[in-house]
Formats: structure tokens, sequence, C-alpha cells
């Protein structure tokens, strides 16, 4: 296998990062914005404060919720 050179290396690196970059914060937010289903998910995940980049929804009401009825069946017996 050749290696290839440090330009031809790095060239690569930036078109790479560029393309993921603009993947991310060009392309997803126009999809996002340009459906409707996609819109008012967002903004739902936005009015009730749930980050979904989180992999553990510990901060939601609802989550909470949850935990403090498991640990009360989970103590009665």
């Amino acid at each position: 296998m050749t290696e290839k050179s440090l330009p031809v290396r790095l060239k690569n690196f930036v078109l790479t990062m560029g393309a993921a970059l603009a993947f991310v914060y060009l392309f997803l937010p126009f999809l996002t914005n340009s459906c409707g289903v996609l819109s008012r998910m967002s903004s739902y995940l936005d009015d009730n404060g749930i980050d979904p980049t989180r992999y553990y929804y510990t901060d939601v009401a609802q989550v909470k919720e949850g935990e403090d009825y498991l640990r009360f069946a989970l103590e009665e017996k």
C-alpha cells in the first residue's frame, strides 16, 4: 500500500471535515425546517426542554416520575 503525502492527506481531511460540518449544520437544519413532522418534533423538544443529544434523559420530568414509581414499587416488596 502506498502512503500518501502530507499535503494530500491534509486536503482529504479538510474536505471530509468540511463535508461533515456542511451536512450537520446546513443540510440537516434545512431538512428539519422543510419537513412539517420534523419541524413539529423539533419545536416540541425545544418547548419541553428535552435535549435530544443526551444519551440518558435523567433531567426530564417524566423520567423522574418513572424512577420514583419504580423505586416505590420495588421498596414495597
